[in-house]
């Protein structure tokens, strides 16, 4: 099942707990905070996804279609890094790996820790298939068809 993480900017107060419970989780921050609000990964298609398609050692992998880093593939070439179109992987230096969101797949938990954290619920976590289901409520019609305008390319 396909996960997206959705971000409500006008909710945030700029508090920093969701990078916080990051990089508490993971030892680094897979998120970044821009001026004003959280940023992450786009959770690209994994047949799409810019990292995975330049990565020469085939480190980024599909996992439950989210896409995970394998720590002991990852050559630290940078071209993930690089290729990313909001620049959201990182370097673990302790794991000496790219590291990049996997909406906390990756480890224990059944809500990512970031949307634990946010006490204002501005981070919200869909399946596509709920967000199909949203696209019927006529009162949500129009942001959709605006984020799809934006985003189409991108995922």
């Amino acid at each position: 099942m396909k996960t997206l993480m959705v971000v409500d900017p006008q909710m945030c107060t700029e508090c920093n707990d969701c990078i916080t419970a990051c990089r508490k989780e993971h030892g680094v921050a897979r998120a970044k905070k821009t001026s004003t609000v959280p940023l992450f990964c786009l959770q690209c298609h994994p047949d799409k996804a810019p990292c995975k398609r330049i990565c020469p050692t085939g480190a980024i992998k599909e996992e439950n279609g989210t896409l995970i880093v394998d720590e002991d593939a990852c050559i630290l070439c940078r071209l993930c890094m690089i290729a990313c179109p909001v620049g959201m992987l990182v370097i673990n230096d302790e794991k000496k790996s790219v590291q990049k969101c996997t909406l906390c797949m990756d480890c224990d938990r059944i809500i990512p820790a970031c949307v634990e954290a946010c006490k204002d619920n501005v981070l919200k976590i869909f399946s596509v298939e709920d967000l199909e289901d949203l696209k019927k409520d006529m009162s949500y019609v129009n942001v959709f068809e605006e984020a799809l305008k934006v985003y189409k390319d991108k995922i």
